[in-house]
């Protein structure tokens, strides 16, 4: 039995130490790398944040004040290119009396009006004119009221039978010509009363537009010192940038309301205009339940 209970306290002691060397074992020094580095807090000096200042301007601007109103208030002057087509009076025989009468008539129109110069060039044909005018609205205007003056002044001989404004493009990013001139051309060509057309009056705009805006792009280019040259020369230079005179001559003829007669033109800024509304027609009157300024 003794040797029994020594045996028993040998186990119970081997255990233990057992034990013991196991809880030693596992505080093995870890390598350096390994160890974690304790955290410091680094606590930043916060400055102060400066906020920024929203600054209102009042009044707003409106949209129409920020494109068409300069820095000192007044209105800016734009350009507008303005396409104009007419027809010589059959009893002219001299057509640079036509260039001459719109020359003087520009001329005098700049002293009257001092704001933008007046660009553009008039081709004068055997029997219609096509012109291209640079300028401000209020010469638009004058140019409407000139052409009216030369279809229906009586006192003194008749230069032009009728006349149609084409198209108008307004505030245009650039010109195209450096100055005002007319050249007369003297190009025959027959059957234009006879002329059909084979497609519709839009597209034919289009394309005599297209050469007219060609046409002052290639003069744009050209030198200073070249360009009378040039432009007593168009028919042998660029005769695919010229407008075909049975095109002018049908669209002169043609009734179609979009093209603008240079009356109605004026009318739109001498007449009132004055629309019937429905309400006008309706009985008894409505009551308007809001005030109206």
């Amino acid at each position: 039995m003794a040797s029994m209970d020594v045996s028993e306290a040998n186990m119970e002691s081997d255990l233990d130490n057992q034990l013991t060397d196991g809880a030693e074992g596992t505080d093995v020094e870890k390598p350096a790398e390994q160890i974690e580095k304790p955290k410091i807090k680094r606590h930043r000096s916060r400055r102060p944040s400066k906020k920024k200042e929203r600054t209102f301007d009042w009044p707003k601007k409106s949209l129409y004040e920020a494109i068409y109103v300069d820095s000192n208030g007044g209105e800016k002057n734009l350009i507008h290119r303005v396409f104009v087509l007419s027809k010589i009076e059959e009893g002219v025989s001299n057509r640079t009396e036509v260039g001459n009468r719109f020359d003087s008539f520009l001329k005098r129109m700049k002293n009257d009006y001092q704001t933008e110069p007046i660009t553009g060039l008039m081709l004068i044909y055997m029997k219609h004119i096509v012109h291209v005018m640079e300028c401000s609205a209020d010469m638009i205007t004058e140019l409407a009221r000139e052409l009216v003056s030369l279809e229906e002044d009586h006192e003194i001989e008749s230069l032009l039978a009728k006349s149609k404004i084409l198209v108008i493009s307004h505030d245009i990013p650039q010109r195209q010509y450096q100055g005002w001139c007319f050249r007369t051309l003297d190009i025959v060509e027959p059957g234009l009363e006879a002329y059909e057309a084979t497609d519709t009056t839009e597209n034919l705009t289009v394309d005599l537009l297209s050469q007219l805006l060609r046409l002052g792009s290639f003069l744009a280019k050209q030198p200073k010192l070249n360009l009378k040259s040039t432009m007593d020369s168009l028919h042998d230079k660029v005769p695919e940038l010229l407008p075909q005179q049975a095109i002018v001559h049908f669209l002169l003829e043609d009734n179609d309301p979009c093209i603008m007669t240079p009356q109605e033109y004026v009318n739109i800024h001498d007449r009132p205009f004055d629309i019937t509304l429905d309400s006008d027609l309706v009985w008894p009157l409505p009551t308007r339940l809001f005030p109206y300024n």
